[in-house]
């Protein structure tokens, strides 16, 4: 719960969830920002942080609504994500970014990132038409909209807003404040 906002069941959760530090991700997929911090400083935050026990982290994709086909992009992520490959699916739809953006139908795209994550493309083709996983996306937008989220990537730690892709060491610096004896909880 972050303020008066329940957020179990939206989004994606590492790490123990009884670790002192609580670490939200608000991202949209089409944000080249989110791209950056996630192919390039969560990779480094998940393994010092959050396979330590010290940090519990929730990404919650939704959507802003000015990038193109991040709808398509959530979607495609969330039909992986009923696979057990949301985390395998998100790097690879982050690292296709670029190209399912600029494409007049993003399907074919987003398709070949889920197969590069693992996930089946017959079950990810029902599950795409069909759009179920967009009720999902849509809590997911309704709770960041709640919370004045406004800026992509945005950041809650241990209660703390911060917005935009810091650097690894900004980030190092918050985590560890947050982490230190007599931190605030």
């Amino acid at each position: 719960v972050l303020g008066d906002i329940d957020l179990t069941g939206v989004g994606y959760d590492r790490g123990s969830p009884s670790a002192p530090v609580v670490m939200i991700d608000f991202s949209d997929f089409g944000c080249p920002y989110c791209a950056q911090f996630t192919r390039e400083t969560f990779p480094v935050i998940e393994r010092e942080y959050i396979r330590t026990g010290k940090v519990f982290f929730k990404y919650v994709p939704f959507l802003v609504g000015m990038f193109p086909h991040a709808a398509e992009a959530a979607r495609a992520a969330e039909c992986a994500g009923e696979q057990g490959r949301f985390w395998e699916a998100a790097d690879e739809v982050y690292a296709a970014q670029r190209e399912w953006k600029q494409s007049a139908d993003p399907r074919a795209a987003l398709a070949a990132a889920v197969r590069s994550a693992g996930a089946d493309a017959s079950e990810f083709a029902r599950c795409y038409d069909d759009r179920h996983t967009d009720v999902r996306t849509g809590r997911a937008t309704d709770a960041a909209n709640a919370l004045g989220v406004r800026v992509t990537p945005s950041f809650v730690i241990d209660g703390r807003p911060i917005e935009g892709a810091l650097p690894l060491a900004e980030f190092r610096k918050i985590l560890d404040a947050a982490l230190a004896p007599g931190a605030p909880r």
